[in-house]
């Protein structure tokens, strides 16, 4: 098991605690629920708290690979255009040094 799914596993079992919790809460604002009904309103609610944090994540997944490709490109870019402006400098200095030469 790496490291990676671990903290999965962790994540999972805050987020399905933090659930049961809330639903807890929100179940004790419904006192006249009977016990079967709170039940099911209780791992309803657990389930779509967990649903959701599993959406969250996704979301920000994929945000983070969104964005981890745009700065990749505009890195790119940039190492193109270091890298034409060094050859460039390079070719002036080399015309300059041959002139100098010729003389």
């Amino acid at each position: 098991m790496t490291i990676q799914e671990i903290e999965g596993y962790l994540m999972v079992e805050a987020a399905r605690t933090e659930g049961r919790a809330a639903a807890e809460r929100f179940v004790a604002r419904l006192p006249w629920l009977t016990e079967s009904q709170a039940a099911e309103v209780r791992d309803t609610y657990a389930a779509t708290y967990v649903e959701l944090r599993r959406d969250g994540w996704q979301w920000c997944a994929r945000r983070a690979r969104s964005l981890r490709d745009e700065y990749e490109e505009r890195y790119r870019v940039l190492r193109r255009r270091v890298c034409g402006m060094v050859c460039t400098g390079v070719g002036a200095g080399v015309v300059v040094v041959a002139g100098w030469v010729v003389r």
